[in-house]
């Protein structure tokens, strides 16, 4: 009895011990399903509409991929640019990155500032991509970034207030003149637009008129004091036949009182603008790029300019490549991340994103109708230089025209001024 009670009482502890020892197992299987999470970081920029449908994005991303973990960095555009240099300087960048087409010089000259993508091919779909919407992204054969959606400015018209004075939707330079002279009348504007978009405004007039470019193959500034002159000549002729809405005065809330009948943006997210705008909405229609004949199809280059919206990019320092290839191939081609976002980006280039938006009916919106004008009219547009979006350029000629446009300097002491903004700052 005793040998058998013996046997009772191992066998007992034993199975306790085994119990305990399973029970350790449990555990220690749990913690390393817990440290096996990938943590990746996500940076981007833009308003509160943005951030939240992108958190909303990420949220259900990390849902469909459990053992990816995103840390969030965003804000307003304001200082982000700034950050974002910090983060490439100090090499504490975020693993995927919403960035500007510019930062790709800036950062990449030799392609080797960002993750190589054309490696991350088995998990980014890039057949949703043409061979041209890849070269936007592609240095020296890597492909830095990928664009989200193509941009350009584009003018934007109040057909209500252009059909009250019997004028059809301008096409050409001159239409625009003959509006001033109706218009001005009453106090109203053909047009109004900010300082950049009246730089590329007065950059599309000079190219066509003279045949010249703004810049060389290299990107590099090419115009002459001269050609600054002409361009101010034109600035001057807006203003004084009450064309342009003062710059100083314009705003989208000019457009939406009626104060002037056109406005000139860029296309991505511009529904969305004229959405919040507008109390009851006008019919607001897409303006040919002007011309001086009229005719884009016969005018060689129309001097209109086009960029990648926004692109995403990989660190090349990610300790983790596949899961951030997996989040950009979510971000840019699933149908959750498109019906989210929609075209608030722009009209996407994914292929699948614009099949998931086409379904949902969310492509019959003036955003879609501008860029199909930008794409049918690409061979006559050139890609933007960085330089052209520098502030020492597009500021520089604005803040410093107006010495000439009210008189203070001569038109010789202003494109003096403006000459050195341009090449020496």
């Amino acid at each position: 009895m005793k040998s058998h009670k013996k046997t009772k009482a191992f066998t007992a502890a034993l199975l306790a011990a085994v119990l305990t020892a399973c029970s350790n197992i449990h555990v220690v299987n749990y913690k390393a399903s817990v440290a096996e999470e990938v943590p990746i970081s996500f940076s981007w920029w833009g308003n509160d509409g943005r951030i939240t449908y992108t958190m909303a994005g990420v949220k259900l991303f990390q849902e469909l991929n459990p053992d990816i973990k995103v840390k969030c960095k965003y804000g307003v555009w304001t200082g982000y640019s700034k950050r974002q240099n910090i983060y490439m300087l100090s090499h504490d960048e975020p693993d995927v990155m919403q960035i500007n087409f510019d930062w790709i010089k800036k950062y990449s000259p030799d392609g080797e500032g960002f993750y190589d993508l054309y490696q991350l091919n088995d998990l980014i779909d890039l057949t949703n991509f043409s061979e041209s919407d890849l070269n936007y992204g592609e240095v020296n054969g890597k492909l830095n970034a990928i664009p989200i959606a193509l941009n350009a400015h584009s003018i934007f018209i109040n057909k209500d207030i252009y059909s009250k004075y019997g004028l059809d939707i301008p096409k050409t330079w001159e239409d625009y003149f003959h509006a001033g002279d109706v218009m001005s009348k009453d106090n109203i504007y053909p047009i109004s637009m900010g300082d950049k978009p009246l730089f590329f405004f007065i950059i599309s007039y000079f190219e066509q008129t003279t045949g010249k470019k703004m810049c060389n193959d290299k990107g590099e500034l090419t115009v002459t004091k001269d050609d600054i002159k002409y361009m101010l000549e034109f600035y001057k002729k807006l203003y004084d036949r009450k064309v342009l809405m003062p710059v100083q005065d314009s705003d989208f809330a000019s457009f939406a009182t009626g104060g002037s009948a056109a406005t000139m943006r860029w296309i991505s997210g511009s529904q969305s603008l004229f959405n919040g705008l507008f109390k009851e909405m006008p019919e607001i229609v897409v303006a040919p790029y002007p011309t001086v004949n009229g005719d884009m199809d016969t005018t060689e280059n129309l001097g209109w300019y086009v960029k990648p919206a926004t692109l995403y990019a990989i660190s090349n320092k990610t300790e983790h490549p596949d899961a951030a290839a997996k989040l950009v191939n979510y971000l840019l081609n699933s149908s959750e991340m498109a019906s989210l976002q929609k075209t608030e980006k722009g009209i996407p280039i994914s292929q699948n994103a614009i099949n998931t938006l086409k379904e949902k009916g969310e492509l019959d919106n003036i955003d879609f109708t501008a860029t199909e004008q930008m794409l049918n009219k690409g061979s006559k547009m050139t890609l933007i230089p960085s330089v052209l979006e520098k502030e020492n350029v597009y500021q520089g000629f604005y803040n410093n025209a107006a010495y000439y446009i009210y008189g203070e300097y001569s038109i010789d002491q202003t494109a003096d001024i403006i000459y050195d903004k341009f090449y020496k700052e």
